[in-house]
Protein backbone atom coordinates (compact mmCIF):
# COMPACT_ATOMS: atom_id res chain seq x y z
CA UNK A 1 0.00 0.00 0.00
CA UNK A 2 3.44 2.38 1.08
CA UNK A 3 3.53 2.25 -3.17
CA UNK A 4 0.30 3.26 -4.15
CA UNK A 5 0.07 6.04 -1.03
CA UNK A 6 3.61 7.81 -2.31
CA UNK A 7 2.23 7.21 -6.11
CA UNK A 8 -1.40 8.83 -5.68
CA UNK A 9 0.58 11.69 -3.26
CA UNK A 10 3.01 12.61 -5.82
CA UNK A 11 0.64 12.77 -8.84
CA UNK A 12 -2.19 14.62 -7.23
CA UNK A 13 0.20 16.68 -4.93
CA UNK A 14 -1.93 16.18 -2.14
CA UNK A 15 0.56 15.03 0.73
CA UNK A 16 -2.33 13.82 3.04
CA UNK A 17 -2.66 10.86 0.84
CA UNK A 18 0.66 9.51 2.28
CA UNK A 19 -2.13 8.91 5.28
CA UNK A 20 -4.54 7.20 3.57
CA UNK A 21 -4.91 3.96 4.98
CA UNK A 22 -8.12 2.81 3.03
CA UNK A 23 -7.03 1.14 -0.41
CA UNK A 24 -10.26 1.56 -2.15
CA UNK A 25 -9.89 5.00 -1.34
CA UNK A 26 -6.65 5.14 -3.03
CA UNK A 27 -7.47 3.02 -6.16
CA UNK A 28 -10.44 5.43 -6.71
CA UNK A 29 -8.54 8.32 -6.47
CA UNK A 30 -5.59 7.34 -8.54
CA UNK A 31 -8.03 6.34 -10.98
CA UNK A 32 -9.53 9.90 -11.35
CA UNK A 33 -6.00 11.30 -11.59
CA UNK A 34 -4.91 9.51 -13.82
CA UNK A 35 -8.27 10.14 -16.12
CA UNK A 36 -7.30 13.75 -15.13
CA UNK A 37 -3.90 13.50 -16.80
CA UNK A 38 -5.24 11.89 -19.90
CA UNK A 39 -8.12 14.28 -20.35
CA UNK A 40 -5.60 17.34 -19.83
CA UNK A 41 -2.80 15.99 -21.70
CA UNK A 42 -0.08 17.39 -19.51
CA UNK A 43 2.49 15.37 -17.88
CA UNK A 44 3.36 14.37 -14.56
CA UNK A 45 5.80 16.43 -12.72
CA UNK A 46 9.45 14.69 -11.84
CA UNK A 47 9.76 13.16 -8.14
CA UNK A 48 12.18 15.89 -7.34
CA UNK A 49 10.58 18.80 -8.97
CA UNK A 50 7.01 17.93 -6.76
CA UNK A 51 6.72 20.59 -4.54
CA UNK A 52 5.84 17.61 -1.47
CA UNK A 53 9.14 15.95 -2.42
CA UNK A 54 10.47 15.78 0.85
CA UNK A 55 7.17 14.07 2.31
CA UNK A 56 7.44 11.58 -0.38
CA UNK A 57 11.20 11.11 0.38
CA UNK A 58 10.57 10.39 4.01
CA UNK A 59 7.86 8.05 3.24
CA UNK A 60 10.23 5.50 1.95
CA UNK A 61 11.25 4.73 5.58
CA UNK A 62 8.21 2.49 5.62
CA UNK A 63 8.61 -1.06 6.47
CA UNK A 64 8.45 -3.38 2.64
CA UNK A 65 7.40 -6.44 4.19
CA UNK A 66 6.54 -8.75 0.89
CA UNK A 67 10.21 -7.27 0.01
CA UNK A 68 12.02 -8.37 2.95
CA UNK A 69 12.44 -4.89 4.34
CA UNK A 70 11.54 -3.43 7.77
CA UNK A 71 11.06 0.20 8.82
CA UNK A 72 14.18 2.08 8.12
CA UNK A 73 15.96 3.06 11.36
CA UNK A 74 18.42 5.41 10.18
CA UNK A 75 17.83 8.74 8.45
CA UNK A 76 18.19 9.39 4.65
CA UNK A 77 21.52 11.47 4.41
CA UNK A 78 21.63 14.19 1.61
CA UNK A 79 24.72 11.96 -0.28
CA UNK A 80 22.38 9.09 0.11
CA UNK A 81 19.53 10.82 -1.52
CA UNK A 82 21.72 12.15 -4.14
CA UNK A 83 22.70 8.54 -4.86
CA UNK A 84 19.36 7.40 -5.59
CA UNK A 85 18.59 10.10 -7.40
CA UNK A 86 21.27 10.20 -9.59
CA UNK A 87 20.15 6.47 -10.59
CA UNK A 88 16.22 7.52 -10.60
CA UNK A 89 17.72 9.93 -13.88
CA UNK A 90 19.27 6.70 -15.37
CA UNK A 91 23.16 7.55 -14.17
CA UNK A 92 23.38 10.18 -16.85
CA UNK A 93 27.24 11.49 -17.71
CA UNK A 94 27.34 14.95 -16.19
CA UNK A 95 31.05 15.00 -18.09
CA UNK A 96 29.66 14.07 -21.32
CA UNK A 97 26.84 15.01 -21.46
CA UNK A 98 25.50 14.06 -24.88
CA UNK A 99 29.22 13.67 -26.73
CA UNK A 100 28.46 16.56 -29.32
CA UNK A 101 31.70 17.99 -28.61
CA UNK A 102 33.25 14.64 -30.02
CA UNK A 103 34.46 15.17 -33.61
CA UNK A 104 33.64 12.40 -36.14
CA UNK A 105 37.65 12.14 -37.14
CA UNK A 106 38.63 11.60 -33.21
CA UNK A 107 35.90 8.86 -33.01
CA UNK A 108 36.66 7.49 -36.37
CA UNK A 109 40.43 6.96 -35.41
CA UNK A 110 39.60 5.22 -31.67
CA UNK A 111 38.80 1.76 -30.95
CA UNK A 112 38.05 -0.03 -27.54
CA UNK A 113 37.97 -3.50 -27.53
CA UNK A 114 35.75 -4.95 -24.27
CA UNK A 115 35.80 -9.38 -23.11
CA UNK A 116 32.83 -9.97 -21.91
CA UNK A 117 29.07 -9.46 -22.97
CA UNK A 118 27.86 -10.11 -19.28
CA UNK A 119 25.73 -6.70 -17.98
CA UNK A 120 29.21 -5.29 -17.32
CA UNK A 121 30.86 -5.59 -20.66
CA UNK A 122 27.86 -4.31 -21.88
CA UNK A 123 26.83 -1.64 -19.64
CA UNK A 124 30.62 -0.01 -21.20
CA UNK A 125 29.50 -0.87 -24.49
CA UNK A 126 25.90 1.04 -23.87
CA UNK A 127 28.29 3.85 -23.01
CA UNK A 128 30.76 3.98 -26.56
CA UNK A 129 27.09 3.77 -28.07
CA UNK A 130 25.92 6.76 -26.81
CA UNK A 131 28.91 8.65 -27.72
CA UNK A 132 29.26 7.37 -30.82
CA UNK A 133 32.85 5.80 -30.52
CA UNK A 134 33.87 2.50 -32.46
CA UNK A 135 34.06 -0.70 -30.21
CA UNK A 136 34.10 -4.47 -30.31
CA UNK A 137 32.93 -6.75 -27.84
CA UNK A 138 34.04 -10.13 -28.28
CA UNK A 139 32.30 -12.92 -26.16
CA UNK A 140 33.63 -16.48 -26.24
CA UNK A 141 29.96 -17.92 -25.69
CA UNK A 142 27.65 -18.78 -28.93
CA UNK A 143 25.13 -15.60 -27.38
CA UNK A 144 25.64 -12.41 -25.40
CA UNK A 145 24.23 -12.00 -21.71
CA UNK A 146 26.98 -13.78 -20.08
CA UNK A 147 25.80 -15.51 -16.70
CA UNK A 148 22.40 -15.79 -18.35
CA UNK A 149 23.08 -17.48 -21.77
CA UNK A 150 25.52 -19.50 -19.90
CA UNK A 151 23.26 -20.74 -16.98
CA UNK A 152 20.65 -22.83 -17.70
CA UNK A 153 20.01 -25.07 -14.71
CA UNK A 154 16.53 -25.93 -13.23
CA UNK A 155 15.26 -23.52 -11.11
CA UNK A 156 17.90 -20.83 -12.18
CA UNK A 157 16.98 -17.52 -11.33
CA UNK A 158 17.74 -14.10 -9.90
CA UNK A 159 18.00 -14.09 -5.88
CA UNK A 160 18.33 -10.36 -6.25
CA UNK A 161 14.95 -8.38 -6.69
CA UNK A 162 13.66 -7.68 -10.45
CA UNK A 163 12.93 -3.91 -9.64
CA UNK A 164 16.94 -3.50 -9.29
CA UNK A 165 18.22 -6.16 -11.68
CA UNK A 166 17.37 -3.54 -14.63
CA UNK A 167 19.62 -1.06 -16.22
CA UNK A 168 18.54 2.26 -14.81
CA UNK A 169 18.06 3.75 -17.99
CA UNK A 170 15.90 0.68 -19.23
CA UNK A 171 13.86 -0.06 -16.62
CA UNK A 172 11.57 -3.21 -17.50
CA UNK A 173 7.52 -3.16 -16.42
CA UNK A 174 7.47 -6.31 -17.73
CA UNK A 175 9.00 -8.72 -15.56
CA UNK A 176 6.97 -11.26 -14.46
CA UNK A 177 8.39 -12.19 -11.59
CA UNK A 178 9.58 -10.13 -8.64
CA UNK A 179 12.87 -12.55 -8.69
CA UNK A 180 12.98 -13.41 -12.09
CA UNK A 181 14.25 -16.68 -13.77
CA UNK A 182 17.25 -16.69 -16.02
CA UNK A 183 15.33 -16.66 -19.44
CA UNK A 184 13.82 -13.32 -18.24
CA UNK A 185 16.83 -12.05 -17.27
CA UNK A 186 18.44 -13.09 -20.87
CA UNK A 187 15.30 -12.13 -22.54
CA UNK A 188 15.42 -8.37 -20.89
CA UNK A 189 19.10 -8.25 -21.72
CA UNK A 190 19.11 -9.40 -26.05
CA UNK A 191 16.25 -6.47 -25.98
CA UNK A 192 18.56 -3.80 -24.79
CA UNK A 193 20.97 -5.04 -26.75
CA UNK A 194 19.07 -4.76 -30.09
CA UNK A 195 17.30 -1.31 -28.69
CA UNK A 196 21.05 0.17 -28.47
CA UNK A 197 22.55 -1.39 -31.75
CA UNK A 198 24.68 -3.10 -29.54
CA UNK A 199 24.76 -6.51 -30.76
CA UNK A 200 25.87 -6.37 -34.26
CA UNK A 201 29.41 -5.06 -32.44
CA UNK A 202 29.29 -8.06 -30.65
CA UNK A 203 31.93 -11.23 -31.67
CA UNK A 204 30.23 -14.38 -30.54
CA UNK A 205 32.64 -17.70 -30.22
CA UNK A 206 35.39 -15.41 -30.21
CA UNK A 207 37.82 -16.54 -27.16
CA UNK A 208 40.10 -13.70 -26.22
CA UNK A 209 43.55 -15.37 -24.97
CA UNK A 210 46.07 -12.37 -24.52
CA UNK A 211 46.20 -8.73 -24.58
CA UNK A 212 49.20 -7.17 -24.81
CA UNK A 213 50.45 -3.09 -24.37
CA UNK A 214 52.40 -2.58 -27.08
CA UNK A 215 54.56 0.89 -25.84
CA UNK A 216 55.46 1.96 -29.30
CA UNK A 217 51.89 2.04 -30.50
CA UNK A 218 50.04 3.44 -27.74
CA UNK A 219 47.59 0.30 -28.83
CA UNK A 220 46.57 -2.76 -26.80
CA UNK A 221 47.04 -5.99 -29.25
CA UNK A 222 44.38 -8.78 -28.40
CA UNK A 223 44.61 -11.80 -29.43
CA UNK A 224 41.83 -14.24 -30.46
CA UNK A 225 40.88 -17.18 -31.56
CA UNK A 226 37.68 -18.22 -33.13
CA UNK A 227 35.38 -21.74 -33.22
CA UNK A 228 36.86 -22.88 -36.41
CA UNK A 229 40.23 -22.43 -34.96
CA UNK A 230 41.61 -19.27 -37.24
CA UNK A 231 43.33 -16.90 -34.83
CA UNK A 232 42.84 -13.08 -35.37
CA UNK A 233 44.50 -9.72 -33.79
CA UNK A 234 42.61 -6.63 -33.25
CA UNK A 235 44.14 -3.49 -32.12
CA UNK A 236 42.71 -0.99 -29.42
CA UNK A 237 43.34 1.98 -27.75
CA UNK A 238 41.64 0.98 -25.01
CA UNK A 239 40.80 -3.15 -23.64
CA UNK A 240 38.18 -3.21 -21.27
CA UNK A 241 38.62 -6.67 -19.41
CA UNK A 242 34.84 -7.66 -18.65
CA UNK A 243 34.42 -10.85 -17.83
CA UNK A 244 33.34 -11.28 -14.19
CA UNK A 245 34.00 -12.66 -11.08
CA UNK A 246 31.48 -15.64 -11.67
CA UNK A 247 31.87 -16.89 -15.14
CA UNK A 248 34.97 -19.62 -14.57
CA UNK A 249 33.71 -22.28 -12.61
CA UNK A 250 36.07 -23.60 -9.63
CA UNK A 251 35.68 -27.53 -9.62
CA UNK A 252 37.81 -29.73 -6.83
CA UNK A 253 39.78 -32.22 -7.30
CA UNK A 254 38.55 -34.95 -5.57
CA UNK A 255 40.26 -38.57 -5.83
CA UNK A 256 38.25 -40.51 -8.26
CA UNK A 257 37.03 -38.32 -10.34
CA UNK A 258 37.89 -40.36 -13.38
CA UNK A 259 36.31 -43.22 -12.77
CA UNK A 260 32.76 -42.23 -11.81
CA UNK A 261 30.34 -43.92 -14.29
CA UNK A 262 27.89 -41.34 -14.19
CA UNK A 263 26.82 -37.99 -15.38
CA UNK A 264 28.74 -35.11 -13.72
CA UNK A 265 28.82 -31.23 -14.38
CA UNK A 266 29.18 -27.92 -12.84
CA UNK A 267 25.66 -25.97 -13.45
CA UNK A 268 27.36 -23.30 -15.14
CA UNK A 269 28.81 -26.16 -17.86
CA UNK A 270 25.39 -27.67 -17.27
CA UNK A 271 24.48 -30.91 -19.75
CA UNK A 272 21.30 -29.88 -22.00
CA UNK A 273 18.16 -32.43 -20.86
CA UNK A 274 20.02 -34.03 -17.82
CA UNK A 275 17.65 -35.71 -16.05
CA UNK A 276 17.12 -36.09 -12.75
CA UNK A 277 14.25 -38.58 -12.44
CA UNK A 278 14.23 -41.61 -10.46
CA UNK A 279 17.89 -41.05 -10.15
CA UNK A 280 20.37 -40.94 -6.93
CA UNK A 281 21.76 -37.39 -7.16
CA UNK A 282 24.63 -35.51 -5.26
CA UNK A 283 24.78 -32.36 -5.49
CA UNK A 284 28.47 -30.62 -4.24
CA UNK A 285 28.17 -26.90 -2.37
CA UNK A 286 25.22 -25.17 -0.37
CA UNK A 287 25.30 -21.54 -2.06
CA UNK A 288 23.16 -19.65 -3.91
CA UNK A 289 23.46 -21.75 -7.30
CA UNK A 290 22.60 -24.94 -5.03
CA UNK A 291 19.60 -23.18 -3.38
CA UNK A 292 18.25 -23.14 -7.26
CA UNK A 293 18.65 -26.45 -8.09
CA UNK A 294 18.58 -28.07 -5.43
CA UNK A 295 14.56 -27.59 -4.84
CA UNK A 296 14.10 -28.94 -8.12
CA UNK A 297 16.21 -31.82 -8.49
CA UNK A 298 14.37 -32.89 -4.74
CA UNK A 299 10.70 -32.80 -6.60
CA UNK A 300 12.11 -35.63 -9.41
CA UNK A 301 14.89 -37.68 -7.70
CA UNK A 302 15.24 -41.04 -5.90
CA UNK A 303 17.96 -39.46 -3.66
CA UNK A 304 19.20 -36.20 -3.37
CA UNK A 305 22.61 -36.25 -0.81
CA UNK A 306 23.93 -32.45 -0.52
CA UNK A 307 27.49 -32.41 0.46
CA UNK A 308 27.84 -28.89 2.92
CA UNK A 309 30.95 -27.33 3.02
CA UNK A 310 30.20 -24.17 4.32
CA UNK A 311 26.78 -23.67 6.30
CA UNK A 312 24.99 -20.82 5.04
CA UNK A 313 22.57 -17.91 6.32
CA UNK A 314 18.64 -18.00 4.64
CA UNK A 315 16.38 -14.78 5.44
CA UNK A 316 12.57 -15.03 4.28
CA UNK A 317 11.40 -12.51 1.47
CA UNK A 318 7.76 -13.16 0.87
CA UNK A 319 8.10 -12.27 -2.75
CA UNK A 320 10.44 -14.49 -3.40
CA UNK A 321 8.55 -16.51 -5.37
CA UNK A 322 5.46 -14.77 -6.45
CA UNK A 323 4.51 -13.58 -10.23
CA UNK A 324 3.67 -9.76 -10.34
CA UNK A 325 -0.06 -9.27 -10.03
CA UNK A 326 -2.18 -8.12 -13.49
CA UNK A 327 -2.96 -5.15 -11.90
CA UNK A 328 0.61 -4.39 -10.59
CA UNK A 329 2.25 -4.59 -14.34
CA UNK A 330 -0.41 -2.34 -15.36
CA UNK A 331 0.81 0.13 -12.68
CA UNK A 332 4.68 -0.31 -13.56
CA UNK A 333 3.49 0.21 -17.67
CA UNK A 334 0.66 3.07 -16.95
CA UNK A 335 1.17 5.10 -13.77
CA UNK A 336 3.82 7.62 -14.02
CA UNK A 337 6.88 6.91 -11.70
CA UNK A 338 5.39 3.56 -10.04
CA UNK A 339 8.55 1.95 -11.20
CA UNK A 340 10.71 5.03 -10.44
CA UNK A 341 9.22 5.03 -6.53
CA UNK A 342 9.69 0.90 -6.53
CA UNK A 343 13.08 1.42 -7.11
CA UNK A 344 13.86 3.96 -5.03
CA UNK A 345 12.27 2.64 -1.88
CA UNK A 346 14.20 -0.45 -2.37
CA UNK A 347 17.35 1.48 -2.81
CA UNK A 348 16.35 3.44 0.40
CA UNK A 349 16.27 0.39 2.58
CA UNK A 350 19.20 -0.98 0.96
CA UNK A 351 21.26 1.96 2.00
CA UNK A 352 19.67 2.10 5.30
CA UNK A 353 20.99 -1.43 6.74
CA UNK A 354 23.74 -2.07 4.95
CA UNK A 355 26.70 -0.96 6.43
CA UNK A 356 25.19 -1.72 9.61
CA UNK A 357 24.60 -5.09 9.71
CA UNK A 358 27.83 -5.40 7.87
CA UNK A 359 29.25 -4.42 10.68
CA UNK A 360 31.22 -7.01 12.87
CA UNK A 361 29.75 -7.05 16.20
CA UNK A 362 27.15 -4.42 15.67
CA UNK A 363 23.99 -4.78 17.71
CA UNK A 364 22.62 -5.10 13.82
CA UNK A 365 24.51 -7.79 12.64
CA UNK A 366 23.76 -9.69 16.50
CA UNK A 367 20.65 -9.53 16.11
CA UNK A 368 20.13 -10.33 12.44
CA UNK A 369 22.46 -13.34 14.00
CA UNK A 370 19.69 -14.41 16.53
CA UNK A 371 16.94 -13.69 14.13
CA UNK A 372 17.91 -16.09 11.68
CA UNK A 373 19.10 -18.53 14.03
CA UNK A 374 15.65 -18.80 15.27
CA UNK A 375 14.50 -18.88 11.53
CA UNK A 376 16.17 -22.07 10.66
CA UNK A 377 15.72 -23.67 13.64
CA UNK A 378 11.87 -23.13 13.24
CA UNK A 379 11.30 -23.99 9.65
CA UNK A 380 13.80 -27.73 10.26
CA UNK A 381 10.80 -28.02 13.13
CA UNK A 382 13.95 -27.43 15.27
CA UNK A 383 15.19 -31.33 14.49
CA UNK A 384 18.66 -31.30 16.58
CA UNK A 385 20.56 -32.86 13.78
CA UNK A 386 19.91 -30.22 11.62
CA UNK A 387 20.10 -27.55 13.60
CA UNK A 388 23.75 -29.06 14.81
CA UNK A 389 24.45 -29.19 10.77
CA UNK A 390 22.57 -25.95 9.39
CA UNK A 391 23.45 -23.27 11.82
CA UNK A 392 27.00 -21.42 11.03
CA UNK A 393 29.64 -20.60 13.23
CA UNK A 394 30.23 -17.63 11.68
CA UNK A 395 28.02 -14.19 11.49
CA UNK A 396 25.65 -13.34 9.44
CA UNK A 397 26.85 -11.50 5.84
CA UNK A 398 30.04 -12.60 6.28
CA UNK A 399 29.24 -15.26 3.45
CA UNK A 400 26.58 -14.48 0.78
CA UNK A 401 23.21 -14.46 2.29
CA UNK A 402 20.53 -16.14 0.64
CA UNK A 403 17.47 -16.16 -0.15
CA UNK A 404 15.44 -18.95 1.35
CA UNK A 405 14.26 -21.02 -1.66
CA UNK A 406 12.20 -23.50 0.54
CA UNK A 407 15.49 -24.97 1.32
CA UNK A 408 14.98 -25.32 5.02
CA UNK A 409 11.47 -27.34 4.45
CA UNK A 410 13.14 -29.01 1.99
CA UNK A 411 16.18 -31.06 4.70
CA UNK A 412 12.81 -32.53 6.02
CA UNK A 413 12.26 -34.75 3.32
CA UNK A 414 12.58 -38.26 2.77
CA UNK A 415 14.78 -38.39 -0.15
CA UNK A 416 17.41 -35.46 1.09
CA UNK A 417 20.21 -36.27 3.18
CA UNK A 418 22.48 -33.12 4.01
CA UNK A 419 26.03 -34.57 4.60
CA UNK A 420 28.48 -31.76 6.75
CA UNK A 421 31.72 -31.53 5.07
CA UNK A 422 33.21 -31.79 1.23
CA UNK A 423 33.26 -35.23 -0.88
CA UNK A 424 36.70 -37.04 -0.10
CA UNK A 425 36.71 -39.83 -2.73
CA UNK A 426 34.27 -40.43 -6.09
CA UNK A 427 34.18 -44.15 -6.51
CA UNK A 428 32.05 -45.85 -9.82
CA UNK A 429 28.64 -44.78 -8.52
CA UNK A 430 28.97 -43.39 -5.21
CA UNK A 431 30.51 -40.61 -3.56
CA UNK A 432 32.53 -40.56 -0.07
CA UNK A 433 32.03 -37.81 2.68
CA UNK A 434 35.29 -37.14 4.75
CA UNK A 435 34.12 -38.78 8.07
CA UNK A 436 33.56 -41.87 5.34
CA UNK A 437 29.59 -41.14 4.94
CA UNK A 438 28.39 -42.79 1.48
CA UNK A 439 26.35 -41.47 -1.14
CA UNK A 440 24.54 -43.42 -3.95
CA UNK A 441 25.28 -41.43 -6.95
CA UNK A 442 23.93 -41.75 -11.02
CA UNK A 443 24.11 -37.98 -11.38
CA UNK A 444 27.16 -35.38 -9.52
CA UNK A 445 26.43 -31.65 -10.04
CA UNK A 446 29.17 -29.59 -8.72
CA UNK A 447 27.88 -25.97 -7.68
CA UNK A 448 30.89 -25.37 -5.93
CA UNK A 449 31.60 -21.74 -7.40
CA UNK A 450 33.95 -19.67 -9.67
CA UNK A 451 37.65 -18.78 -9.97
CA UNK A 452 36.54 -15.56 -8.27
CA UNK A 453 39.76 -13.98 -6.79
CA UNK A 454 41.53 -14.29 -9.67
CA UNK A 455 39.16 -11.66 -11.55
CA UNK A 456 39.54 -11.23 -15.80
CA UNK A 457 43.27 -13.48 -15.18
CA UNK A 458 41.19 -16.67 -14.98
CA UNK A 459 40.23 -15.92 -18.62
CA UNK A 460 42.92 -14.31 -20.50
CA UNK A 461 46.71 -13.35 -20.23
CA UNK A 462 47.01 -9.34 -19.87
CA UNK A 463 50.69 -8.08 -20.11
CA UNK A 464 51.08 -4.68 -19.40
CA UNK A 465 54.47 -2.70 -19.24
CA UNK A 466 57.56 -3.97 -19.55
CA UNK A 467 55.93 -7.30 -20.61
CA UNK A 468 54.46 -7.78 -16.76
CA UNK A 469 51.68 -10.22 -16.63
CA UNK A 470 48.65 -9.20 -14.16
CA UNK A 471 48.54 -11.76 -12.41
CA UNK A 472 52.10 -11.76 -11.43
CA UNK A 473 52.12 -7.50 -11.18
CA UNK A 474 49.50 -7.68 -8.42
CA UNK A 475 49.86 -11.21 -6.63
CA UNK A 476 48.22 -13.38 -4.37
CA UNK A 477 46.10 -10.05 -3.33
CA UNK A 478 44.76 -8.61 -6.20
CA UNK A 479 44.20 -4.35 -5.98
CA UNK A 480 43.12 -1.64 -8.93
CA UNK A 481 42.31 1.52 -8.29
CA UNK A 482 38.34 1.49 -7.65
CA UNK A 483 38.24 -2.32 -8.72
CA UNK A 484 39.05 -1.17 -12.05
CA UNK A 485 42.73 -0.49 -13.24
CA UNK A 486 46.24 -0.50 -11.98
CA UNK A 487 49.45 1.40 -12.71
CA UNK A 488 51.63 -0.10 -15.11
CA UNK A 489 48.90 -0.83 -17.29
CA UNK A 490 47.94 1.98 -19.30
CA UNK A 491 44.49 2.45 -21.46
CA UNK A 492 43.49 -0.98 -19.41
CA UNK A 493 40.06 -1.21 -17.24
CA UNK A 494 38.58 -4.14 -15.57
CA UNK A 495 34.78 -3.80 -14.39
CA UNK A 496 33.65 -6.37 -11.59
CA UNK A 497 37.18 -6.25 -10.18
CA UNK A 498 38.72 -6.44 -6.79
CA UNK A 499 36.98 -5.04 -3.75
CA UNK A 500 33.74 -3.85 -6.10
CA UNK A 501 31.44 -6.72 -5.22
CA UNK A 502 28.36 -5.54 -3.19
CA UNK A 503 27.28 -9.03 -1.65
CA UNK A 504 24.35 -8.51 0.41
CA UNK A 505 22.94 -4.47 -0.92
CA UNK A 506 22.65 -3.61 -3.90
CA UNK A 507 22.65 -5.49 -7.41
CA UNK A 508 25.64 -6.25 -10.03
CA UNK A 509 23.66 -4.00 -12.44
CA UNK A 510 24.87 -1.15 -9.92
CA UNK A 511 28.12 -2.44 -10.20
CA UNK A 512 27.73 -2.60 -13.72
CA UNK A 513 26.19 0.66 -14.14
CA UNK A 514 29.22 3.20 -11.82
CA UNK A 515 31.66 1.14 -13.52
CA UNK A 516 30.20 1.59 -17.53
CA UNK A 517 29.90 5.14 -16.75
CA UNK A 518 33.46 5.67 -14.80
CA UNK A 519 35.63 3.63 -17.72
CA UNK A 520 33.09 5.84 -20.50
CA UNK A 521 34.13 8.96 -19.28
CA UNK A 522 37.90 7.85 -19.41
CA UNK A 523 37.67 6.87 -22.98
CA UNK A 524 35.56 10.06 -24.31
CA UNK A 525 37.84 11.88 -22.06
CA UNK A 526 41.02 9.95 -24.17
CA UNK A 527 38.80 10.53 -27.28
CA UNK A 528 38.56 14.68 -26.90
CA UNK A 529 41.90 15.56 -25.33
CA UNK A 530 43.94 13.26 -27.94
CA UNK A 531 45.35 11.45 -25.43
CA UNK A 532 47.59 7.92 -25.96
CA UNK A 533 47.71 6.88 -22.53
CA UNK A 534 46.17 6.82 -19.68
CA UNK A 535 47.38 5.14 -16.67
CA UNK A 536 46.55 5.81 -12.44
CA UNK A 537 49.07 7.15 -10.62
CA UNK A 538 50.85 4.52 -8.43
CA UNK A 539 50.28 6.95 -5.49
CA UNK A 540 46.35 7.26 -5.99
CA UNK A 541 46.04 3.19 -6.35
CA UNK A 542 48.27 2.91 -3.37
CA UNK A 543 46.03 5.15 -0.76
CA UNK A 544 43.16 3.59 -2.23
CA UNK A 545 43.61 0.57 -1.71
CA UNK A 546 45.25 1.25 2.03
CA UNK A 547 42.21 2.84 2.44
CA UNK A 548 40.23 -0.02 1.25
CA UNK A 549 42.35 -2.75 3.39
CA UNK A 550 41.97 -1.09 6.77
CA UNK A 551 38.15 -0.35 6.26
CA UNK A 552 37.78 -4.31 5.59
CA UNK A 553 38.29 -4.91 9.04
CA UNK A 554 35.04 -3.45 10.49
CA UNK A 555 33.25 -6.36 8.04
CA UNK A 556 31.98 -9.30 8.80
CA UNK A 557 33.70 -10.54 6.01
CA UNK A 558 37.06 -10.21 7.33
CA UNK A 559 36.07 -12.79 10.15
CA UNK A 560 38.36 -15.48 10.91
CA UNK A 561 36.25 -17.82 10.81
CA UNK A 562 34.76 -17.25 7.96
CA UNK A 563 35.51 -18.91 4.68
CA UNK A 564 33.70 -17.56 1.49
CA UNK A 565 34.60 -16.95 -1.95
CA UNK A 566 35.39 -13.61 -1.25
CA UNK A 567 38.65 -14.40 0.08
CA UNK A 568 42.32 -15.03 -1.53
CA UNK A 569 42.51 -18.67 -0.40
CA UNK A 570 46.50 -17.74 -0.64
CA UNK A 571 46.29 -14.99 2.31
CA UNK A 572 42.97 -15.00 3.18
CA UNK A 573 42.94 -11.18 2.73
CA UNK A 574 38.95 -10.10 1.41
CA UNK A 575 39.65 -9.26 -2.05
CA UNK A 576 36.32 -9.16 -3.50
CA UNK A 577 34.15 -7.07 -1.68
CA UNK A 578 33.50 -3.56 -1.55
CA UNK A 579 33.79 -2.05 2.33
CA UNK A 580 31.64 0.90 2.14
CA UNK A 581 28.31 1.94 1.74
CA UNK A 582 26.90 2.03 -2.35
CA UNK A 583 26.58 5.99 -1.91
CA UNK A 584 29.97 6.08 -1.01
CA UNK A 585 31.75 4.23 -4.21
CA UNK A 586 28.95 6.16 -6.74
CA UNK A 587 30.28 9.22 -5.00
CA UNK A 588 33.46 8.02 -6.25
CA UNK A 589 33.00 7.04 -9.34
CA UNK A 590 30.57 9.70 -10.79
CA UNK A 591 32.98 11.86 -12.46
CA UNK A 592 36.57 10.79 -12.88
CA UNK A 593 38.63 13.09 -11.72
CA UNK A 594 41.66 13.09 -14.74
CA UNK A 595 44.21 14.16 -12.17
CA UNK A 596 44.37 10.27 -10.58
CA UNK A 597 46.33 9.48 -14.13
CA UNK A 598 49.28 10.23 -15.74
CA UNK A 599 48.54 11.37 -19.53
CA UNK A 600 50.24 11.31 -22.86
Amino acid sequence: MGLLQVCTAHLSGEKEWLQEGNEEKLQEKMASVMIEYRDSGRAAVAPDASPIFKDLVEHSDLPMPLDGFVQASNPLTPLQLDYIMDEMRGFPDELGGDYSDLLPEQKANFHVSICGSGVNGLSVALRCQRAGIPYTVFERDTDLSGTWHQNFYPGVRCDTPSITYSFSSDPNPNWKKYFADGREVFAYIKRMCVKYGISPNVKTETTVESATWDEESFMWEVKYHNKDGSVGTRKSNVYVGAVGQLSNPKIPNIPGQDVFKGQACHTARFIKDLDFTGKNVVVMGTGATAMGICPEIQKVAKHLTIFQGTPQWYVDIPNHKKNVTVEEQWCFTHVPFYERWYRFQTIRHIVDFYTDVLSLQSDSNKALHKELTEYIKKKVNYDPELVEKMIPPHPPICTRMLVDNNWCTMMLEDNVTLVSGRAKEIKENVVIGKNDEVADADIIIYATGFQSTSFCTASMKVIGKGGVALEDDWGAEPTAYLGMTRPNFPNFFMTYGPNTNVSSGGSIIWCAETAGRYIGQCVAAMVRDDLKELSVKPKVHDEYNDFITKELKWTAWDDPGCVSWYKSGATGKVTNNLPMGLEEFWSLTRKVNLNDFDKK
